[in-house]
């Protein structure tokens, strides 16, 4: 009998829910660092991103445009949405996302046309880690997303999968016609050619069922929302727990203390922030807003001014010119460095051409963005665009 040809449609997240970003370090060769994916990174690009959507302040608003390959800050190529990126989720194995799919990006997705993520940060949303070779960051802040299946930062989820065949209704595997078990994940599977099903039994529902039910009951006894997180319940159970002899009177005085402090800190170290962005020469409020939420969060003053010099502002003495950084994204998408060249002799015009020629050609060599040669190019070659 031959073997039926099972033509099975890639399939989404069950829960509505995509890993954009796993965890670990990941090198970014064309930019020449490490990025460094920890509980520290997840938790501050997570939470500023749901920040600035639920107040609108993303560059569309309350969603993030996912294009694919990187093109939409390219002036000739498209910039049509793939999907919109609504909300992130903090998990043990990295970032997810919830997105709003386009017409576009489902038929990509649904049909494997593209698997995987690539995310975008900007220098300025940084942390420097060490300053050793590879020099490490850790990036607090997402830029951009966009769809590729030349991925840089190894580790991460495909987009869809393969479906699982469905649970049979009589419990036996089709195919060997073995009663199904219900293996380490709550997934029913076959013990003699271990396939797996979509669904789980009966049992692991109805225990799924009553420990909600009772994390409900807890809830609703401690006063909070019967929906109340794990998280509200658990630090409502310390806080009863810690409790001693303090009057209702000190609480109060000791919060008023707090907020004064508090104030007076954040009034301080605000004032020198800007004293150091000054002394730096970084006068490009773009700039200059980015980098300080980067180096307001660093432990003293050394550390910031350190960051400042590594971000290419080096301070200015009386008199001197501002020094302007070279900005650059990092784009999470595979590519390889150009050889050198001479430049010797070539004026500005015959420069632009032989820039203008390297990009394309490494563009066409490496089968990436326009944007993405020109930065690798121009991070080989910095003489062909004047940089000394």
């Amino acid at each position: 009998m031959n073997s039926l040809i099972l033509n099975r449609d890639f399939t989404h997240p069950v829960d509505g829910w995509y890993q954009i970003e796993a965890k670990g370090n990941h090198p970014n060769r064309a930019a020449g660092v490490v990025q460094v994916i920890d509980d520290e990174a997840t938790q501050s690009i997570v939470n500023r991103f749901n920040t600035d959507a639920k107040a609108g302040s993303l560059r569309h608003g309350n969603e993030m445009l996912i294009d694919h390959e990187h093109f939409k800050d390219q002036p000739d190529q498209e910039t049509r949405a793939y999907g919109w990126l609504q909300e992130l989720a903090n998990r043990a194995d990295g970032i997810y996302g919830r997105i709003r799919w386009t017409a576009t990006g489902k038929t990509a997705v649904d049909g494997g046309d593209y698997r995987f993520f690539s995310t975008e940060y900007d220098p300025a949303d940084t942390k420097i880690v060490n300053k050793g070779e590879p020099k490490k960051i850790r990036p607090l802040r997402l830029d951009g997303l966009s769809l590729t299946n030349m991925n840089n930062n190894l580790g991460q989820k495909p987009i869809t999968n393969r479906a699982e065949q469905a649970m049979p209704m009589n419990g036996k595997c089709p195919d060997c016609n073995m009663k199904l078990s219900q293996n380490a994940a709550g997934k029913m599977q076959c013990p003699n050619c271990e396939k797996t099903f979509a669904g789980v039994s009966a049992s692991a529902d109805k225990n799924k069922t009553t420990v909600k039910n009772s994390m409900k009951n807890i809830a609703t006894k401690l006063k909070l929302s019967a929906d109340a997180s794990e998280e509200s319940i658990l630090a409502l159970v310390d806080n009863l727990l810690n409790r001693g002899d303090i009057t209702a009177a000190d609480l109060t005085t000791l919060k008023n203390r707090s907020t004064e402090l508090e104030t007076e800190n954040k009034t301080l170290l605000g004032e020198q922030v800007e004293a150091l962005l000054d002394a730096h020469g970084v006068k490009e409020e773009k700039v200059r807003n980015r980098l300080k939420l980067v180096v307001t969060g660093m432990k003293n003053r050394e550390e910031r001014v350190a960051a400042l010099i590594d971000f290419g502002f080096k301070l200015v003495e009386a008199g001197q010119a501002t020094e302007t950084a070279q900005q650059r994204q990092l784009r999470n998408r595979d590519t390889k460095q150009p050889d050198k060249a001479s430049t010797a002799g070539l004026d500005e015009k015959a420069l632009a051409q032989k820039a203008e020629a390297e990009v394309q050609d490494y563009k066409i060599r490496n089968r990436c963005t326009y944007g993405e040669a020109r930065n690798a190019v121009r991070s080989a070659k910095p003489e062909l665009f004047g940089i000394k």
